[in-house]
């Protein structure tokens, strides 16, 4: 018999030595994204941090024991999401009448959906929906770099980094 999804969250949980709670939040976020990067806000990790494989962020950058802790809960948990069906309410998408978003989130306050098959990111800021051409970047996440107090959304590909700003401008 097939366990069921809470029994998997269950097991992560004991196994990692975390909260139920913990590895629900982690396990939502990561299939926002396919699995692929998460950001948090959680006590037991120490607080905000973020993850993606190879890169880990803590709030207590030199707490190696808990960076290594996140890095194997997250890597663990992000088998998982790619297993589940994912659980994200596509609003963007549903409104632009878009097919299902491959990823989207957002970070401060600006959202952002991702649309691999039709080569498109669309980004919401400030009340206004902004959509950009990726073909030649098949994105695969969201990084956020702050420079003169300013902030900036940097989206990963395999060939490195592009900003919005380099996309080409479409219609929605």
């Amino acid at each position: 018999m097939e366990k069921s999804r809470e029994e998997v969250i269950r097991e992560i949980a004991a196994e990692h030595g975390v909260t139920v709670s913990t590895v629900a939040t982690l396990l939502h976020g990561l299939q926002a994204t396919g699995g692929n990067q998460v950001q948090f806000n959680v006590s037991e990790l120490g607080g905000m941090g973020q993850w993606q494989p190879g890169m880990i962020m803590v709030g207590d950058m030199f707490n190696h024991g808990l960076k290594a802790k996140v890095d194997r809960l997250c890597t663990a948990i992000s088998a998982l999401s790619r297993q589940l069906p994912r659980e994200v309410a596509d609003t963007t998408g549903t409104l632009l009448g878009r097919t299902k978003a491959t990823f989207k989130g957002s970070q401060n306050d600006t959202h952002y959906t991702y649309y691999a098959d039709e080569h498109r990111l669309v980004i919401y800021h400030e009340g206004k929906n902004t959509s950009y051409d990726t073909t030649g970047y098949p994105l695969t996440g969201v990084q956020q770099a702050q420079n003169n107090g300013g902030k900036r959304l940097s989206f990963t590909h395999p060939g490195g980094t592009v900003e919005a700003r380099d996309l080409k401008e479409i219609e929605p």
